[in-house]
């Protein structure tokens, strides 16, 4: 027995624990624990007080018994303010004992959050071995019938006191009924009917046995009475009401079959019929996809629920959970409309024609025609749970007289001027009632959607098939006169007929709102999929892999680039995974929560609804895709110089993804994931290291001949054709009002012709394909696009064409091609150099190699594909500073045709952690998005030099960074390394090994030839005396032991000599008096004006202008003058300037501008002043690496050769 007084009081706090079970107050929790004592030896009971009792009496006590968790409730803190005012008598934080239950086990016992309970602590309770427990209605009995197995094993876990049905209670009420949560969405009710060995009647409760046996009795819905020889077939007749029958139905003999209330209902997975095209012959009339019909196995026609059964009640069952929230006041706007109509709410059950589906995958899958999932508000429904029961006898035909329709209405951008439904009129309401006649059918006859079944309250989905009928979304059908509903308004009433046996006749009512518009959902709604399949050439690899995985529940990560196309190879994986096997899918773009104005909580909520319709829709052996495309953008990288809470807020997002998984895409759940980014390093780590996804597939740039293919397809779509979304347009003289017409079903005009593009002849793919490296899918999309509106724009420019064909030409591609950037280059900044090799003078040797290891691979790459050797994919250009390295590197971009990306080696140092390592990551990432393309690293001795020397550990683990990505597990495709340095010995070994830098190219300091060569490439751009280009060989002879650098410099100051003959400074005496003679010119020149206006010099004086003002007026005229006496004499004006040269005479310096040209005399005065820059450390350290890559007997050789050319050099 229960003592007097309660152990303790507490409020009641509402949780979502999913089970029968309490958390208590920490102070009891101390006690119980303190004395050791077994959670599951202890029975809670709450006594409370009642709020639905008397209104004359007071509340009777109610007592509940519970188990317990093992753990306590959570903190809460007293209010400051009470209903009494501020307590301040009380301590700043006073703690409210609270005991935790289950928020909708709680609500089924009649507890409300807050309300004050008394507990009292059992323990030892008696043990109950068999339980018999009874479902409180016949909807909890349905659930458990479909939950039966996950009943059995989870039952023990959800529930551990039992209310004693043999106990006399004199002062309370203790018998309640018990919650189980047989899934994430759905709960059902149960009554304790008997327990054996039976308590005693003292006992309230029971402690049910961890071996305990629990029988369930059904519980089916109530059976209408029958009469003996005849039943009713008015609307009341297949009610389950008790109210009597209606004063106007009308009886009729009762047919041979049983009463379809007689029999239970299955519950099937239904597919639209649309989806299973395979699964049916197309050459049976039966298996047509027309009017309201519903295929099941064979073997279920023959069960007790079906069994003779030709008409069917189908329903679609949907917890309430899963549909998304309307915004509420929108919500309130259409309950008000619908008050003020009497059309009602439309019917969820629908009376189909019932046909054997002859291939059915199983017997727990039913087929629906397009058109009845559309009225049922399941279109393109392919996992859905339905509901199927044999339906009750038509109605009579004299029952109904006439069918209303309510049309809905439209949206207001497809509203028209002119006639529409719901018109005011008689004769327009006529006019459509004849036009839905001939797109529906009429009653009476043998086709259309109204000579079938007809239920009250069906939905009349929009036909998609007229396009005359684009303002039509639909209609609600009532009956009239209207059926008699039962007392208790809460039930629907249901009837239907025949259309066929009835001429009935059609009157269109004003228009009403739709019942929920999903677009006025208070939540992001998913996205709904393409008609159809887009069509991809060239990944038949990656399709293949994800289908592999995904049928087999493993969950998978499309990673790529823009363009890469992940969105159409998510969409294609949608229509086959439906198609092929039947999965229900449910696509969501994350783009659309990322918003500063959406909540976690909406985020949540939002996410939740979508993974628990795709659980429910993977019941009875089927599967589910959840498909969350542009995951990255909810679930971003944290860094660590972002600025405000986006780092919380992506952590948060993530977690509660990756709760979702492990709850609904479990192994045994049938629901798995398929998600989208644009990297696998641009996503959370939480998504990463969750185990979220279990397989990365990553879309990488298409290669040559994926391009060609691409290329090909795409070209492919201009042949004309006379078909639009695979329904043949005729040619029709069909005008724009020919609609009107009922007898015409009408059709707008088309613009439909024989006009297109052709492809030319000239038109290589192959070559096409090669001038696209690095282009994705969606690249070359846009490609093809500009190719079309060049074409355009030359046809019209073109008034002598005739056809109204237009060729797609070479040259419409290549004027696309220019000054295009694909999108995965955008952001790539490339380096773009005019220099060639024809610049660079000498390194004949490294020149060559340079060619055979970056352009050959490139220009012959069929070719090179067919070698089995691994390629050179990385070289080293180390020498003496001033020897043409970075020049050298620079000449490869204008040279090779290779995109380059050039890196200054202290570019990518950071001081924070990892942040230098995710340079070198971006930076390889940018040269695979730019591919073929040459990565150049300059100073490279600053980035990688030997690992253990740097205090910081940065360059190590730039170090470490670099040889993964240089000869890592992926390893580079279409990506070559060039580094260049002036001390290779700094450089950390592992980095020069084959296979990372193949090899090392000496930039040795130039002998004789070099240096000839050096100083005629230099000297192409200046102009040099005949004297001093026939005696570079003695240029070359003083200039022993300069490097490139020098060399250069050499001419430079050459030319600056020559420059400063041409000005008169070749010498100080010559100078002084030019520069006296300039100053006693510039002082003599001056500007004075003179004003003789008396208004001037009535207002004062006026500020002059300077003489330097004017005098630079004064040459900008004289110079003006100068390019239009050089205009006018034509083209050989061009060449006054070198003819009077040739001829011996000086031309006119106001006139012509004078060459300067490099004599013999300005080279010796450059040789004089110039000196060789090497440094003889640099010498050395050259000199050591290279013998260290070389055999001794070369070594030695190369040590003895070296100091020699320095000593030559420094004299």
């Amino acid at each position: 027995m229960a003592p007097k007084k309660p152990a303790a009081t507490a409020e009641v706090a509402l949780t979502p624990l999913k089970n029968c079970l309490v958390n208590l107050p920490a102070s009891l929790v101390a006690l119980l624990v303190n004395a050791n004592t077994t959670a599951q030896n202890v029975i809670i009971e709450l006594q409370y007080k009642s709020t639905s009792g008397k209104a004359n009496g007071a509340p009777p006590q109610q007592s509940c018994f519970l188990g317990w968790t093992g753990m306590p409730s959570k903190r809460r803190l007293a209010p400051v303010v009470g209903r009494d005012g501020i307590n301040s008598g009380y301590p700043r934080e006073q703690e409210i004992s609270t005991v935790e239950l289950d928020t909708t086990f709680g609500r089924l016992l009649g507890l409300t959050e807050g309300q004050k309970v008394g507990l009292f602590i059992h323990l030892d309770p008696p043990v109950a071995h068999t339980i018999n427990i009874e479902p409180l209605t016949p909807e909890d009995w349905e659930i458990i019938e479909l939950h039966a197995t996950f009943l059995e094993l989870n039952l023990l876990s959800q529930i551990r006191a039992l209310p004693n049905p043999t106990y006399n209670a004199a002062l309370s009420v203790h018998m309640h009924p018990l919650a189980l949560h047989l899934s994430p969405t759905s709960t059902a009710n149960i009554v304790v009917t008997s327990l054996t060995p039976a308590p005693s009647e003292t006992s309230p409760f029971a402690k049910i046995a961890p071996d305990a046996e629990v029988i369930v009795a059904p519980k089916v819905r109530s059976k209408t009475s029958k009469s003996s020889r005849g039943d009713s077939r008015s609307a009341t007749g297949s009610r389950k009401s008790a109210g009597g029958r209606s004063a106007s139905s009308t009886v009729r003999p009762k047919s041979g079959r049983s009463d379809s209330s007689t029999r239970g209902s299955l519950y099937l997975r239904g597919v639209d019929r649309s989806a299973t095209t395979q699964y049916f012959d197309g050459e049976v009339e039966d298996d047509a996809n027309e009017g309201l019909r519903i295929w099941v196995d064979p073997d279920l026609l023959a069960s007790h629920e079906l069994r003779g059964a030709t008409w069917a009640c189908v329903s679609v069952v949907q917890p309430s959970g899963l549909k998304p929230p309307p915004d509420p006041q929108q919500q309130l706007a259409q309950a008000e409309q619908q008050k003020s109509n009497d059309s009602g709410a439309p019917t969820t059950k629908l009376v189909a024609k019932l046909l054997p589906w002859e291939e059915a995958p199983d017997n727990r899958h039913a087929a629906i025609s397009t058109l009845l999932s559309t009225a049922l508000g399941a279109e393109n429904m392919v996992g859905g749970i339905l509901r199927v029961e044999a339906a009750a006898p038509p109605l009579h035909r004299s029952a109904v007289k006439t069918l209303k329709i309510y049309p809905f209405i439209s949206d207001a951008s497809k509203k028209k001027d002119g006639l529409k439904f719901g018109a005011d009129t008689t004769a327009s309401r006529d006019a459509l009632a004849e036009r839905l006649k001939v797109i529906y059918g009429s009653t009476g006859s043998d086709t259309g959607l109204f000579s079938g079944p007809l239920t009250d309250g069906m939905v009349i989905p929009k036909s998609e098939y007229h396009p005359s009928v684009s303002s039509f979304d639909g209609a609600i059908l009532r009956f009239d006169p209207p059926l008699k509903g039962s007392p208790d308004e809460t039930k629907s009433t249901f009837g239907w007929l025949l259309g066929s046996e009835a001429k009935l006749n059609l009157e269109v009512q004003a228009e009403i709102p739709k019942p929920f518009d999903p677009s006025s959902s208070a939540l992001p709604m998913e996205d709904p999929l393409p008609e159809t399949a887009p069509q991809l050439v060239g990944i038949d690899s990656i399709i293949e892999q994800s289908l592999n995985n995904l049928t087999k529940s493993s969950s998978i990560l499309l990673t790529g680039g823009l363009g890469a196309g992940k969105t159409a190879l998510t969409h294609l994986l949608a229509h086959r995974l439906r198609r092929d096997h039947l999965f229900n899918v449910k696509y969501f773009s994350c783009r659309k929560l990322v918003t500063d104005e959406t909540r976690i909580s909406n985020i949540k909520e939002t996410l939740n609804r979508l993974f628990m319709s795709a659980s429910w829709c993977a019941r009875l052996g089927g599967q589910s895709v959840v498909i969350l495309e542009d995951l990255d953008k909810l679930c971003p990288a944290e860094t660590e110089l972002q600025v405000g809470g986006d780092n919380g807020r992506s952590r948060q997002n993530s977690e509660v993804i990756c709760s979702m998984v492990r709850e609904y895409c479990a192994l045994n759940s049938s629901v798995v994931l398929l998600a989208t980014a644009q990297a696998k390093e641009s996503l959370n780590n939480v998504i990463i290291g969750g185990h979220v996804v279990r397989e990365i597939i990553n879309m990488r740039a298409p290669d040559k001949e994926g391009r060609r293919r691409v290329l090909e397809k795409l070209t492919s779509e201009d042949k004309p054709t006379e078909s639009s979304n695979g329904h043949v347009r005729a040619a029709s003289s069909s005008t724009q009002d020919s609609w009107l017409d009922p007898s015409n079903p009408g059709s707008r005009p088309s613009s439909s012709g024989g006009d297109g593009f052709v492809i030319g002849r000239d038109v290589e793919y192959l070559e096409l394909a090669g001038k696209t490296d690095g282009y994705m899918p969606g690249d070359l999309v846009l490609l093809v696009a500009r190719a079309r509106n060049e074409a355009l724009i030359r046809s019209v420019s073109d008034l002598t064409a005739t056809s109204k064909m237009i060729t797609l030409g070479l040259q419409d591609f290549e004027s696309a091609l220019k000054d295009f950037t694909p999108a995965s280059l955008r952001n790539v900044t490339l380096t773009s150099s005019t220099t060639t090799f024809s610049s660079v003078g000498g390194l004949f040797e490294t020149r060559k190699m340079l060619l055979e290891t970056l352009q050959y691979p490139t220009k012959y790459a069929p070719i090179f594909a067919q070698c089995p050797l691994r390629l050179r994919s990385g070289l080293l250009l180390y020498g003496f500073p001033g020897c043409g390295k970075t020049m050298l590197a620079s000449a490869v971009a204008g040279e090779c045709g290779l995109n380059f990306i050039s890196v200054k080696g202290p570019e990518i140092l950071n001081k924070y952690i990892g942040a230098s390592e995710k340079s070198v990551r971006d930076l390889f990432e940018r040269a695979q998005a730019a591919r073929p393309c040459v990565l150049f690293f300059d100073e490279f001795d600053s980035i990688a030099p030997k690992r253990g020397h740097d205090s910081t550990g940065v360059t190590d683990r730039v170090v470490n960074q670099l040889l993964t990505q240089m000869d890592g597990a992926e390893g580079l495709s279409g990506v070559y390394v060039l580094a260049a340095t002036s001390r290779p010995d700094l450089i950390d070994p592992a980095l020069l090994r084959p296979g990372r830098l193949d090899k090392s190219l000496l930039c040795d300091m130039p002998n004789h030839a070099d240096r000839i060569d050096i100083i005629r490439s230099v000297a192409e751009k200046l102009k040099m005396s005949d004297e001093v280009t026939s005696r570079l060989g003695d240029i070359a002879t003083q200039t022993e032991g300069f490097s490139g650098a020098d060399l250069q410099a050499v001419v430079y100051n050459a030319h600056l000599e020559a420059v400063h003959d041409a000005l008169g400074d070749h010498s100080t005496d010559t100078a002084k008096s030019n520069a006296k003679s300039k100053s006693a010119n510039a002082s003599s020149k001056s500007f004075i004006q003179f004003l003789y206006s008396s208004s001037e010099e009535a207002s004062g004086s006026v500020s002059m202008p300077p003489p330097a003002v004017i005098s630079a007026k004064l040459e900008a005229i004289k110079n003006s003058r100068r390019r239009q006496r050089q205009v006018d004499q034509g083209p050989y004006g061009a060449n006054n300037a070198t003819a009077p040269v040739a001829n011996g005479t000086q031309p006119d310096t106001d006139e012509l501008r004078e060459d300067i040209i490099v004599r013999w005399e300005h080279v010796e005065r450059s040789l004089a002043t110039t000196r060789g820059s090497l440094p003889p450390q640099s010498v050395d350290v050259s000199r050591e690496f290279t013998a260290s890559l070389l055999p001794a007997e070369m070594a030695r050789c190369l040590m003895v050769r070296l100091p020699m050319r320095l000593e030559v050099g420094q004299v």
